[in-house]
């Protein structure tokens, strides 16, 4: 069946070279449509497959091979041509959806699978793969390098670790300045101003409105920022904060939050929780691996190999609270994966990322509730609110991070041969507020800008869409926390649809507002304690 499902695209595919020049009929459209949904189905399955493969065990034999099919089929110019050219004459409201998803897809694909970006892109991330830092005389993870420039309790210490942690940059920058470029050029080809405007088209963003949430963001989040770092110098008796002393200011409230948390417990902590929502992991095809070794990625991820019917999650369980909210993240993804009932594949494959995410931190939030950390992980009440206390502040510290990555994205898009070390720095000492560091590159060392780029503002939408759907929750059903109403709700209203509806579209069903950033100003203590107005919605 799968020998003869290609050979009928290769046949379509030769067919649209051959009339490229004529005009199509509907029938045409639609049979295109057809055809390349079932091959990327097909294809998403087999990807799937092999990636699971290399970062469980640390080889895949046929990744790059299917990787490679995925390319071609995606990034035809005249598949794309057909889906276009077809794309007035497509009525119904699901083949309408239907040429949203791949037009959108294939657009990107023109730029992002092609030859030269493929190419440094996949060598940048050979590098990053198997990149270790040189540090007290030995390889180091990045993972490492992460918790201990945060955790170490010698200053000196920590400054090498973030030094370490970064020094990757060096290798990276040229090529990811290179990379920035060549989608560029890409996007002109497509008549777009730069590859930045060209995604935010075809995710139905607007440019502007993003940058002034992100503006206002800032705003919102100045003055409690400058306090936490008067409050920080203050308990660290430093002359001169730097970014390495900033998480180490709550090294002493984390490490007795990370008491409640040890690694053989959290499973079970976090199954129990989801079961008295209605979600029973034992009974949901959701297949985990979460025992650290040498030879998996050091990273969490869920792969949906053949959503809802066979999704897995891979996690490296170790002590602390950091651990148990990543496997609730990534065990969100599974359950929002399972859980979506549609027929057509490409309404289950072709999920925002933005309301992936979203739902991903819905289910993680409830982590954060009180009553979860009582109840589940142990804490006493005063417990608990001193850890969400300092969790809150250090989600503004976060907030602030993101903003100034999201702004160095834009800006390097807008002109990527400006000096871009300089541009980071700019930012850093503008949002971060703390000494800058010229002779690091930071920036080059964020693998999203690699590997998905113009996906980080999916992180922030999806804080956002959480924010708001906690709230709408909270009105309706009072407690989160063992309450079955809240996973009924879920599985209505956000899990089962998929793509088959735009994501602000199914915001909106579930709280009645379009997305508000004024939610998630509320939710981290920064906002005016009022909801801005529908009309503020992205």
């Amino acid at each position: 069946m799968k020998r003869i499902s290609l050979i009928a695209i290769a046949l379509l595919l030769l067919l649209a070279a051959c009339r490229k020049d004529e005009r199509i009929s509907r029938d045409e459209v639609l049979a295109t449509l057809d055809v390349l949904e079932q091959k990327l189905e097909w294809l998403d399955y087999r990807v799937g497959q092999e990636t699971w493969e290399l970062y469980t065990t640390g080889r895949s034999d046929s990744l790059e091979f299917y990787r490679g099919l995925t390319n071609y089929v995606v990034s035809d110019p005249e598949t794309f041509a057909v889906v276009r050219q077809g794309k007035p004459m497509v009525t119904d409201k699901e083949d309408v959806r239907r040429v949203e998803l791949l037009e959108s897809d294939l657009l990107l694909a023109q730029v992002e699978a092609s030859l030269p970006v493929t190419r440094v892109r996949d060598s940048l991330v050979n590098i990053d793969i198997e990149f270790r830092a040189d540090f007290d005389g030995q390889k180091r993870s990045q993972s490492y390098l992460y918790r201990l420039y945060r955790t170490d309790g010698d200053r000196f210490r920590r400054e090498s670790a973030f030094r370490a942690y970064n020094s990757i940059g060096d290798t990276l920058a040229g090529g990811l300045e290179q990379l920035i470029r060549l989608r560029n050029q890409g996007a002109a080809k497509l008549s777009a101003a730069n590859f930045f405007t060209l995604v935010f088209k075809h995710q139905g963003l607007d440019a502007p409105r993003y940058l002034s949430i992100l503006n206002t963001l800032d705003s919102l989040s100045l003055q409690p920022y400058k306090d936490i770092l008067n409050r920080a110098q203050e308990k660290l008796g430093y002359d001169r904060l730097e970014i390495w002393d900033l998480a180490f200011a709550y090294a002493e409230i984390n490490r007795t939050g990370d008491y409640y948390f040890p690694a053989d417990s959290q499973f079970a902590m976090i199954s129990r929780s989801l079961k008295a929502l209605g979600y029973d992991l034992d009974k949901l095809p959701i297949y985990f691996d979460l025992q650290p070794r040498s030879d998996k990625s050091q990273l969490a991820y869920a792969f949906p190999i053949k959503p809802p019917y066979d999704v897995r999650v891979l996690a490296n369980v170790t002590d602390g609270y950091q651990s148990a909210r990543t496997l609730m993240h990534e065990i969100g993804h599974a359950l929002h994966m399972t859980h979506i009932a549609q027929d057509r594949a490409l309404f289950v494959n072709s999920v925002s990322e933005s309301w992936q995410e979203g739902m991903a931190q819905l289910v993680a939030a409830l982590i954060d509730e009180p009553d979860w950390l009582i109840r589940y992980a142990g804490m006493s009440p005063e417990t608990a609110t001193a850890f969400l206390r300092a969790r809150a502040e250090q989600e503004i510290i976060y907030l602030r991070t993101t903003i100034m990555r999201l702004i160095w994205e834009y800006e390097a898009y807008q002109n990527p041969n400006q000096d871009l070390n300089k541009l980071y720095w700019d930012l850093f000492e503008r949002y971060m507020m703390l000494p800058r560091h010229d002779d690091l590159k930071p920036w080059a060392s964020i693998i999203h800008y690699t590997t998905h780029p113009v996906y980080v503002h999916n992180y922030l939408f999806g804080d956002m869409i959480t924010a708001q759907s906690l709230v709408s929750l909270q009105r309706m059903y009072g407690t989160l926390i063992d309450n079955p109403s809240v996973g009924s709700f879920l599985n209505q209203n956000y899990f089962r649809f998929g793509a088959r509806y735009e994501w602000r579209d199914l915001l909106e069903r579930g709280t009645g507002e379009r997305l508000d950033p004024q939610y998630l100003a509320r939710r981290l203590g920064i906002g005016s304690g009022v909801a801005a107005s529908s009309s503020s919605g992205l």
